[in-house]
């Protein structure tokens, strides 16, 4: 399965990013980079739409989480929205569903 990061940027300080296929090891370095790039430009809040995701692995998690203390250190945040399914499930077991809740 292929994995995609579709970044959509917003206002100055926001962006959405999108994810498809899988999450894990293999494929974390590529949204860790995109992270990277987006907070970077400035933009320290980032919703990351999990609509397309079919799977997460504890990298993923730990992915997540590291983008959202890059944020948190320019004073933003990363919240997860769109989660379903396995995706979904792995984020209430971690409780990451919560911490990285989103609310509009």
């Amino acid at each position: 399965m292929t994995f995609t990061v579709t970044p959509e940027t917003g206002d100055d300080r926001t962006a959405t990013v999108r994810l498809a296929g899988e999450l894990d090891m293999s494929t974390v370095p590529e949204l860790d980079t995109a992270i990277g790039e987006l907070v970077g430009t400035g933009r320290n809040r980032l919703v990351i739409d999990l609509g397309e995701l079919a799977f997460c692995d504890s990298t993923g998690l730990a992915c997540l989480v590291r983008g959202d203390n890059r944020c948190a250190a320019l004073g933003g945040w990363l919240r997860v929205t769109n989660h379903r399914g396995h995706v979904a499930r792995v984020l209430a077991i971690s409780g990451l569903d919560e911490f990285l809740r989103y609310q509009p």
